[in-house]
C-alpha cells in the first residue's frame, strides 16, 4: 500500500505522466494492431474461404454419411453436400464430356454463384441452387452442343432443362483439375441419373461453415477418426496465386504490427530513463533515512505492477476503441462479416505492459537501491548510476520476445530485428561522428561558435541519444508513409490489370499455328507451351504412395497427375535457389528443376531422380535445381520442368494465357468451335477475389501507420524530455546573464533543427535502405531506390523536431534566474 501511495504523489507531481502516457501508448498500439489484425485477417479468411465455398470442405471417397451431416448441424454448423464427376451430357444431335456438379440446398456457404439468363446478359446472383429437373451451365457448352437456354439435356438416366447460363462459382479455382465445361444440377437428381456405383471417379464433398473453432474442433475430430479416408481442404490451400496474396497480406499486417511494438517499446526505454534520473534523489533520501535495499526495490516493484494494472487497463481500452473507429473506417472494404473480438489481444496488452515495465523499466530501477545517501548533500554522487549496459540488453531482449509473439514468424523477426538493430548501430555511429565533430569544431571557433552549439558542447552523449531516438521515430514513419506507399505499390504491381485472366489447354500440335492466329487476329500476342500430363511414380527407384505421407497436401500430389513441361529459358517470375539452370546448352543431359514448396512436400532434394509415367511411357532424371515461382502472377508456371529433349518421349499438349478484354468474349466462342478439342479456362472470378484481398491489406497497412505515427510521436517527445532539467538551468543561468529570451530560444531553434536534420537524413536513408530489404527478402518485390528520400527526410526531420521542440521545450526556456539562487546553483 506505501507502494500505491508514493505511485500517486508521483502521478500528482507529474513525476509518472510521461512514463504512464508511453506506457498507455504502447500498449493501446500493440492491442488495436491486435485487434484489428485477428478480425481483419479473420475477414481475410472470409474471403480466401469464398475460393473454398466454405469454411473448411470434408472430401471423402464415398457418399458422405448422414451421420457426419448430422453431427456438424448438431455443433451448430451449416453445412452442404456437393458431388463432382466426369460424365457425358447428350443432347439429340450431339454429345460432349463435361463435369457434373451436384450441389444442395444450402451450397454455397461463402460466396454467391452468378448466372445469365441468356448469352450476353447482364449477370445475376440466383436465390438458391437449381430446381430439381434443370440444371446451369457454362457458356461454352452451348457453342460446343449448339444449345440454348431452355433446350433439354440428357445426364445419365435423367433429362434436365437448361434453366441458365453459369457464369461464376466460387470454388471453380483457377487450377486445370476440371477440363471439361460445367453442368451444375440439384443433388436431389443426383441418384436418378444412375451413373454412380462402385469405383466411380466422383469427389464427395461435405462443406462446413460457423464458428471457426467449431469447425476446426469438428473436421480434427473427424480426421482423427478416419485417419487417411478423409481430407480436409482449408481456404488458404485454394489456389497457389490466391493463397500467396494471401500470405502476402498476412505478412504486411505483421510487419505494421512489428513496427508499431518496435517504436513503443523505444518510447518507453527513454521515458523509463528520464523517470528514473528524477528519482535518485528520493532514493538517497530514503536510505539517509534507513531504508533498506531491499526496501526501496519492494517498492518499486510495487509502483510498476500498480502502474502496469492501471496504464494496461487504459491503454488495452484505447486499443478497442480505436480498432473499432478503423474497422468502420473499412467496414465497406471488408465486405464480410467480421468474427467477433477475441481476449487474446488483450492478454497481448496486457503481457506487453508487463513485459515494458519488466523489461525497459526494472533493470533500470533495480539500480536507484544502490543511490548513494550522501546525493541528498551532494548532487554530483552517484550521477553514473543509470549507464547503460544490463538495461538496454534485458530491452533489446524484451523487444525481440514481443517481435516474435506479434509476428508468429521467426524469419520475419529475426529479419526485422536484425534491420532495427543494424539501424541503431550506424545511426548511433553517424550521429556520434556528427555529434563530435561539431563539438571540437565549435571549440576551435571561439566563445560566440561554443555558445550557439552549446547542446553538442555541453551534452554530446544526451544528442547523441536525442539523434538516435528521434531518427527510428522518423524511420518508422517514413517506412510507413513513403515506403510503403511504394511497397505497396510493387505488391499490387504484381497483379497487374492486364494479368492473364484466361488459359487455352489441351492445344494439340498441329492446332498451335491456327490457334495462335486466331488469337493474332483479334489483337492477342501470346506465348505457347508444352505441356505433359504425368503421374510422379517412383522417387531414387522406390514407389511413390500416397498412404506414405502424413500430409494431405501431400497424399494429394502423390495421387493426382502433374503438368510437365520444359524449357531452355528461365521465366521472369521464376528464380533458381539451389542448383543451376541448363540455360541454351545445344544437348543438355536429362535434368529437371523444381518448385520448392512441391520439393518440401513430396520430400524432394538436389541430386534425387524422379520418374514420371505418361501414356504408357516413363522418363526418369535427376533434380539438378530448385526454383521458387512467383504464383500470383498469374502466368503459365510449372511444379516441375524439364530440360529440352527430356520429355520427347511422352505425349503432349500446347497451353497459353493471356489478358481478353470484356469486350473481346466472342474470340473464345469462335476457337471453340473451330478448335473442340481446346479447353479455356476462366480465372478472372479468381482475379477479382485476389484483387479484393490487396485492397484490403493495403487499406489496413494504412490505417495501421497512424498507430505507428503516435508512438513515433512520443519517441519524439520522450527525447526532448531527456535534456529538460539541463535546458532550464541553462536558460536560467544565460538568463541572469544577460540573454534575452529571444536570443535563449534561437539558440534552442538551431539545435533543434539540427538534430531534426541529421536524424531526418538518417533515418530517411534507414527508411530507404530497410525498404530494399523488405521488399526483396521478406516479399520478394521489387523495389527501387530513391536518393530523393535523404533530402526529403531531413527536411521533414527538422520540421518535426523544431515543432516537437517548440511545443515540449517551451516551458524550459521560461525559467527565471531566481531559480539559481533558490536551488543554490
Amino acid at each position: 500500500m506505501l507502494s500505491l501511495r508514493l505511485l500517486y504523489r508521483d502521478w500528482r507531481g507529474g513525476e509518472l505522466r510521461l512514463l504512464a502516457l508511453a506506457l498507455v501508448i504502447a500498449v493501446a498500439a500493440v492491442t488495436g494492431v491486435s485487434w484489428l489484425a485477428d478480425r481483419v485477417a479473420g475477414a481475410t479468411e472470409a474471403r480466401a474461404a469464398d475460393l473454398l465455398a466454405a469454411d473448411r470442405a470434408v472430401e471423402y471417397p464415398e457418399p458422405i454419411p448422414d451421420a457426419w451431416q448430422a453431427r456438424a448441424e448438431a455443433d451448430g454448423l451449416d453445412t452442404a453436400r456437393i458431388a463432382v464427376f466426369p460424365t457425358v451430357v447428350l443432347t439429340e444431335s450431339a454429345n460432349r464430356l463435361v463435369s457434373a456438379k451436384a450441389v444442395s440446398d444450402a451450397y454455397p456457404l461463402r460466396g454467391s454463384l452468378r448466372i445469365q439468363p441468356a448469352p450476353g446478359a447482364e449477370e445475376q446472383q440466383p436465390p438458391g441452387i437449381p430446381e430439381p429437373g434443370t440444371a446451369w451451365v457454362e457458356s461454352r457448352l452451348l457453342g460446343l452442343l449448339d444449345l440454348e437456354v431452355g433446350d433439354t439435356i440428357t445426364l445419365g438416366a435423367r433429362d434436365l432443362r437448361v434453366g441458365g447460363i453459369l457464369s461464376f462459382e466460387p470454388d471453380r479455382g483457377q487450377g486445370f483439375g476440371s477440363l471439361a465445361p460445367r453442368v451444375m444440377f440439384n443433388h436431389a437428381d443426383l441418384q436418378s441419373t444412375e451413373l454412380l456405383g462402385p469405383g466411380s471417379r466422383v469427389r464427395h464433398k461435405l462443406l462446413l461453415a460457423g464458428d471457426q473453432a467449431a469447425v476446426a474442433q469438428f473436421t480434427d475430430r473427424l480426421a482423427a477418426e478416419q485417419g487417411n479416408a478423409v481430407e480436409i481442404e482449408r481456404p488458404s490451400e485454394q489456389g497457389r496465386g490466391a493463397a500467396e496474396v494471401i500470405e502476402q497480406a498476412k505478412r504486411f499486417l505483421g510487419l505494421a504490427a512489428l513496427l508499431t511494438v518496435i517504436v513503443a517499446g523505444v518510447a518507453v526505454l527513454l521515458t523509463v530513463r528520464h523517470y528514473a534520473e528524477r528519482q535518485i534523489t528520493g532514493v538517497a533520501v530514503m536510505r539517509a533515512m534507513g531504508a533498506t535495499r531491499r526496501q526501496v526495490l519492494q517498492l518499486f516493484v510495487g509502483k510498476l505492477l500498480w502502474l502496469g494494472l492501471f496504464a494496461g487497463a487504459v491503454g488495452a481500452a484505447l486499443g478497442y476503441i480505436l480498432h473499432l473507429a478503423m474497422l468502420s473506417l473499412v467496414a465497406e472494404l471488408l465486405g464480410a462479416e467480421l468474427p467477433p473480438a477475441g481476449i487474446r489481444p488483450l492478454l497481448t496488452g496486457w503481457l506487453t505492459a508487463a513485459a515494458a515495465l519488466l523489461g525497459f523499466a526494472l533493470p533500470t530501477l533495480v539500480r536507484l537501491r544502490d543511490a548513494p545517501p550522501m546525493r541528498v548533500l551532494r548532487q554530483d554522487l552517484g550521477s553514473g548510476l543509470l549507464r547503460a549496459g544490463l538495461p538496454l540488453l534485458v530491452a533489446a531482449l524484451v523487444i525481440l520476445g514481443l517481435m516474435a509473439w506479434q509476428a508468429g514468424d521467426v524469419r520475419v523477426t529475426l529479419s526485422v530485428f536484425g534491420a532495427v538493430a543494424a539501424t541503431l548501430a550506424i545511426l548511433a555511429a553517424v550521429a556520434a561522428a556528427i555529434v563530435l565533430g561539431a563539438r571540437a569544431w565549435s571549440r576551435r571557433g571561439g566563445q560566440r561558435r561554443l555558445l550557439w552549439l552549446t547542446g553538442f558542447t555541453r551534452r554530446p552523449l544526451t544528442a547523441i541519444i536525442q539523434i538516435v531516438a528521434v531518427g527510428v521515430g522518423l524511420m518508422s514513419l517514413f517506412l510507413l508513409a513513403v515506403v510503403r506507399n511504394d511497397l505497396l505499390s510493387a505488391w499490387q504491381a504484381e497483379i497487374p490489370p492486364d494479368a492473364p485472366n484466361q488459359f487455352l489447354i489441351n492445344i494439340q500440335s498441329d492446332e498451335v499455328d491456327g490457334v495462335r492466329t486466331t488469337l493474332a487476329d483479334a489483337g492477342i500476342e501470346t506465348v505457347f507451351y508444352p505441356m505433359v500430363r504425368a503421374r510422379l511414380t517412383a522417387l531414387n527407384g522406390e514407389p511413390v504412395r500416397a498412404q506414405d505421407y502424413d500430409s494431405a497436401q501431400a497424399r494429394r500430389l502423390a495421387r493426382r497427375e502433374f503438368n510437365l513441361s520444359w524449357s531452355a529459358r528461365l521465366q521472369a517470375d521464376n528464380r533458381i535457389v539451389a542448383g543451376d539452370w541448363w540455360g541454351d546448352q545445344s544437348d543438355p543431359a536429362p535434368q529437371l528443376s523444381v518448385e520448392t514448396e512441391f520439393a518440401e512436400e513430396i520430400g524432394v532434394e538436389m541430386g534425387d531422380r524422379l520418374t514420371f509415367s505418361s501414356g504408357g511411357g516413363s522418363v526418369t532424371a535427376e533434380v539438378t535445381s530448385l526454383r521458387e515461382v512467383r504464383w500470383e502472377s498469374f502466368n503459365v508456371n510449372f511444379f516441375v520442368l524439364a530440360s529440352p529433349g527430356t520429355l520427347d518421349e511422352l505425349p503432349r499438349t500446347w497451353l497459353t494465357s493471356f489478358y481478353l478484354p470484356p469486350q473481346n468474349t466472342a474470340v473464345l466462342n469462335q476457337l471453340i468451335r473451330a478448335y473442340p478439342s481446346v479447353t479455356p479456362i476462366d480465372v478472372s472470378s479468381v482475379l477479382r477475389i485476389v484483387r479484393t484481398i490487396i485492397d484490403q491489406g493495403s487499406s489496413v497497412v494504412e490505417l495501421m501507420a497512424l498507430l505507428t505515427l503516435a508512438a513515433g510521436v512520443l519517441v519524439l517527445l520522450a527525447a526532448l524530455q531527456i535534456t529538460g532539467e539541463q535546458r532550464r538551468f541553462e536558460s536560467a543561468l544565460l538568463r541572469a546573464l544577460g540573454a534575452s529570451g529571444r536570443r535563449i530560444r534561437a539558440m534552442a531553434r538551431l539545435e533543434f533543427w539540427v538534430i531534426g536534420a541529421i536524424a531526418g537524413g538518417l533515418a530517411g536513408l534507414a527508411a530507404t535502405a530497410a525498404g530494399v530489404v523488405v521488399a526483396e527478402v521478406l516479399f520478394d518485390l521489387d523495389y527501387p531506390f530513391r536518393p530523393i528520400t535523404l533530402l526529403a527526410g531531413a527536411f521533414v526531420g527538422l520540421l518535426t523536431v523544431w515543432a516537437a521542440g517548440a511545443l515540449g521545450a517551451r516551458r524550459y526556456y521560461r525559467a527565471s534566474p531566481m531559480r539559481l539562487l533558490r536551488e543554490g546553483g
